[in-house]
């Protein structure tokens, strides 16, 4: 039987030689060619499971003219989404962003978690980036008025765990958000019109029981997790980008601003990692990865070099890339 293959590269001899270890841990086999000749040639050649390639890379083979066939796409680049998002929302198959550390270094653990989730498509759950033996607590919730009452708890757990009252901020302020994502803007009705994204936040929505957002958080004394669970599946790669680009483009803009997408931004702006986990009308898993160890001048710099993840069961169906239009939910059996 023949290995997943996977081509990575980078134009650090480094970085490769840590893909290929790192990448290969998942039991893949991984093909990093050395010069953008010979990734030129080895992606016209072979076939492919993952791209993870670094942005220039990315950008040579578009200035060649060699498309990239219907493979999910890990971009890394040492600029920041919101710098690079001018090029990144035209990208068809794209479908994650992993910034790079200082001086070029490759996020080894982010790149092994992504290709994993690909590679054998199981893509919900926040154990997966806590360390061993970490416990969380789940709520599930589908009345509006009450989610304050959840952000509080979180906020005093947060406290109860020694974290800093700025990062502590950072999770009340993802948490808010999420939670107003779940409860306002995921349910839609059979024929994909959104019930109540027209509502002001200020507007009780009391959901079905069915249709209860989940939430659940944990840390391992690294890092924090926070995970907002709807039933819906309604949010595509394609409005995640428009939202974010929107946003970016935007100047001046604050917390008191209006306008489609803010919230997301707002998500994607205080932590370092963004994870969307899409099961098309079916459920959608938003999850916040913030660093609890980072110093009082990195969390000042949150958002600047946060990961973008958008893993789907089905990546190449119309739900992945389409804004949402006109489809029935999958009936269950």
């Amino acid at each position: 039987m023949r290995k997943t293959r996977i081509l990575f590269f980078d134009p650090h001899r480094k970085n490769r030689r840590d893909a290929i270890r790192i990448m290969g841990a998942t039991g893949c086999e991984v093909i990093a060619p050395e010069s953008f000749k010979k990734l030129e040639e080895t992606i016209l050649e072979q076939e492919f499971s993952a791209y993870a390639l670094d942005l220039e890379g990315h950008q040579h083979l578009t200035a060649k003219g060699i498309g990239l066939s219907r493979v999910p796409t890990i971009l890394l680049s040492q600029q920041s989404f919101g710098e690079v998002h001018p090029y990144l929302s035209d990208l068809r198959y794209f479908t994650n962003f992993i910034a790079k550390g200082p001086h070029n270094v490759l996020n080894n653990g982010d790149l092994l978690g992504t290709v994993a989730k690909i590679v054998y498509n199981d893509i919900f759950g926040i154990k997966k980036y806590l360390a061993w033996g970490a416990s969380t607590q789940t709520f599930h919730l589908r009345d509006s008025a009450s989610r304050r009452d959840y952000v509080q708890h979180i906020k005093h757990w947060g406290e109860s765990l020694g974290i800093r009252s700025a990062i502590v901020k950072q999770i009340e302020v993802v948490t808010e958000e999420l939670l107003m994502n779940a409860l306002y803007d995921a349910p839609i009705d059979e024929r994909g019109q959104r019930l109540h994204n027209h509502k002001t936040r200020k507007e009780q929505v009391v959901l079905p029981v069915m249709h209860a957002a989940r939430l659940e958080f944990g840390s391992d004394g690294k890092r924090v997790a926070i995970s907002v669970t709807d039933p819906f599946g309604s949010i595509t790669r394609d409005l995640v980008l428009k939202a974010l680009t929107r946003c970016f483009s935007q100047r001046d803009i604050s917390e008191e601003s209006g306008g489609a997408g803010l919230g997301l931004y707002f998500c994607y702006k205080h932590v370092d990692s963004l994870v969307i986990n899409v099961d098309p009308l079916q459920k959608t898993e938003f999850i916040g990865l913030i660093d609890i160890e980072q110093s009082v001048k990195e969390s000042k710099l949150a958002g600047t070099h946060t990961a973008l993840h958008f893993f789907n069961t089905d990546n190449f169906s119309p739900l992945f890339l389409q804004p949402h239009q006109t489809y029935r939910k999958k009936s269950i059996a």
